[in-house]
């Protein structure tokens, strides 16, 4: 075990200074304290929100920042009241620390909080984190797999949002990372007709691979037709967003039946408007609902990571000093999970 004068006093890291600037720096580590845990960064995760961030179409956090929140890693040292984890664990760590006292965490609703304090600097070497955010991934689980108890929480809470039944037909456009773990999720609920739709082909292969029982080739297929046809005209009970564009949103309104529910889950530029008929929200009944990160799911996004295989997600990795060939990787949808690790 590290004692506190070993540990890194500094780590190499991704610094995002606002729109299209992203530099590599050295910054300086917090001390270690006693309810603290230093991890070694194995892989983080690029997601839609980082690029959203780097191209200014939304706006979360006040630069200078370090970017990255779907970490995994390996713990190195902790503080002296650390009890839950040692050094050699591998772990993922969530993204941010709530208030715990005002309106919104009293109300189970921790990403809501004003006060929140992000803590997600996955796009670096090292971390000192509180040891809140630290969990132990289960046996067997490779660190780096860890990067993906972060949106595999998402999707946990996307189809909770989507109160998702034993028998239910679903429907997610896109089969990007978020997509094919809200496909993953349905199944363990139950959902027994899944059709997914996007214009990549091996991202459809991937998910017959996860459990759908249709995909939709979005380029040369209506899934409007094809998900009334599956269903006998009605339209599915729910159905899942996971694009951000405003042409897949205002789609994506047309795929429950009567009496059913569309869940947002993607990461939509500001500058998305969609068009919905209102009447047809008020004579079909219509129930839309975001999903926005997660409330408490992140503890069994962790567990299920021992039980699903979701490695064939991971398909590019750069080492820290690429991760601009990392941006541009996951931009261009070269992969499905672009991975950041050391190096």
């Amino acid at each position: 075990m590290l004692v506190e004068h070993e540990l890194p006093t500094t780590t190499l890291a991704a610094v995002w200074y606002g729109t299209n600037d992203l530099r590599l720096e050295d910054r300086p580590l917090p001390r270690l304290g006693p309810t603290d845990v230093a991890v070694d960064v194995v892989g983080c995760g690029v997601c839609a929100t980082d690029l959203h961030l780097l191209d200014g179409s939304i706006s979360l956090y006040a630069p200078p920042k370090v970017l990255g929140h779907e970490t995994g890693g390996t713990v190195v040292a902790v503080g002296e009241a650390v009890t839950h984890v040692k050094p050699g664990d591998a772990v993922a760590l969530d993204t941010s620390v709530p208030c715990n006292t005002c309106f919104f965490c009293r109300e189970g609703r921790p990403f809501n909080c004003p006060n929140r304090v992000s803590v997600a600097a996955g796009f670096a070497e090292h971390n000192v984190v509180p040891g809140t955010v630290v969990y132990k991934l289960p046996a067997g689980v490779k660190p780096e797999m860890g990067a993906l108890a972060e949106p595999l929480s998402c999707a946990i809470h996307a189809a909770e949002r989507g109160d998702i039944r034993p028998a239910d037909t679903v429907a997610i456009i896109g089969a990007g990372a978020l997509g094919l773990l809200v496909l993953q999720v349905a199944r363990l609920k139950g959902a027994t007709h899944i059709v997914v739709s996007d214009l990549d082909p091996s991202r459809r292969e991937l998910a017959l691979r996860f459990g759908a029982n249709r995909v939709v080739d979005a380029a040369s297929e209506n899934l409007v037709d094809v998900a009334r046809e599956m269903t006998e005209g009605r339209g599915v009970d729910c159905a899942f967003e996971a694009v951000g564009t405003q042409r897949t949103l205002e789609q994506a309104f047309e795929l429950p039946r009567q009496g059913g529910t569309l869940v947002q889950v993607s990461v939509p530029p500001n500058t998305a408007r969609p068009a919905w008929p209102a009447y047809e929200l008020f004579s079909r009944e219509l129930t839309i609902r975001g999903s926005f990160v997660r409330t408490n799911e992140f503890r069994r996004a962790v567990d299920l990571l021992g039980t699903l295989d979701l490695a064939p997600l991971v398909t590019r990795r750069f080492p820290l000093r690429r991760v601009q060939d990392a941006i541009q990787a996951a931009r261009g949808r070269d992969g499905i999970r672009v991975l950041v690790g050391p190096g």
